[in-house]
């Protein structure tokens, strides 16, 4: 699938396995260090690495604050994703520095946390843009009731689809964000389509976790499934208003990334 990296049964996003790869490097880079001539290096790796993980989550919350206001717990949810590359560096290069003092180790300690990051900034700027190609509006949806709905309603403006099922946790921890944020007056329309289940099962589990049917459809072929090659739930497409995908984000949703998405959406040309 376009975006993500196969592991198995398992789907990794393409920024989180580089992310996975610049970390083995920097801490195969150290070790090699510590090896042969600075020994101080690779004691103090693991903690630079926690130190980076952590000052990256964290200039990414402060960049989007007001996205965490209103839920800030939600700030801990760091498998929704979130992460600042250069808030990052910046912290595991002040952690190294507070380990190592000023001294030869130090020097070696960012010699090897500068490749891992100019590894990551270049296969960012290597790896082609993905292309998801335009938004089937002809297939048929109902609504949970069992009335017909056009996909056809949602052209020429931007909108956001999401992919899920009753059976998918991540998929239901992200329900009530996204019905709540689809019910504020004059955001961008969030169609969830459920794939693949029965009336019955939709409407009782909307029944019982309180969640609007307004926003939900039932997609009981599973052609969006299809159409946008997903293979795992939850998947959100956000749609410019020329039809075309812009982004195809895969697993759990934040309202940040929700935020992020619905702005790339709006401003494409």
């Amino acid at each position: 699938m376009a975006g993500a990296i196969a592991i198995g049964p398992l789907m990794l996003a393409v920024d989180r396995g580089l992310a996975v790869l610049c970390i083995v490097v920097f801490l195969g880079l150290t070790t090699l260090a510590g090896r042969f001539r600075f020994p101080r290096v690779s004691t103090v790796s693991t903690s630079a690495i926690v130190a980076g993980l952590v000052t990256a989550r964290i200039g990414y919350v402060a960049a989007h604050w007001s996205s965490y206001t209103g839920a800030p717990l939600s700030i801990l949810a760091v498998w929704q994703g979130g992460f600042s590359p250069v808030a990052g560096l910046l912290g595991a290069a002040a952690m190294l520095a507070i380990r190592l003092g000023r001294s030869s180790a130090l020097a070696a300690g960012w010699g090897a946390l500068a490749v891992a990051g100019g590894l990551w900034f270049s296969l960012q700027a290597l790896i082609p843009p993905v292309t998801y190609g335009p938004f089937p509006y002809h297939l048929n949806l109902t609504t949970p009731s069992g009335a017909p709905l056009p996909l056809d309603r949602f052209r020429g403006r931007p909108f956001v689809v999401n992919l899920w099922a009753t059976w998918c946790g991540p998929c239901r921890r992200e329900l009530p964000m996204l019905d709540a944020v689809a019910s504020r007056p004059g955001e961008v329309p969030i169609l969830l389509a459920d794939q693949g289940e029965a009336q019955a099962i939709v409407s009782g589990f909307l029944g019982r976790e309180n969640i609007g049917a307004r926003h939900v459809a039932l997609d009981p072929d599973r052609g969006l499934s299809q159409a946008l090659k997903v293979a795992g739930y939850p998947a959100t497409a956000f749609v410019a208003g020329d039809g075309t995908i812009v982004q195809l984000q895969l697993g759990e949703l934040s309202r940040a990334a929700l935020a992020d998405g619905i702005e790339l959406a709006r401003k494409h040309r």
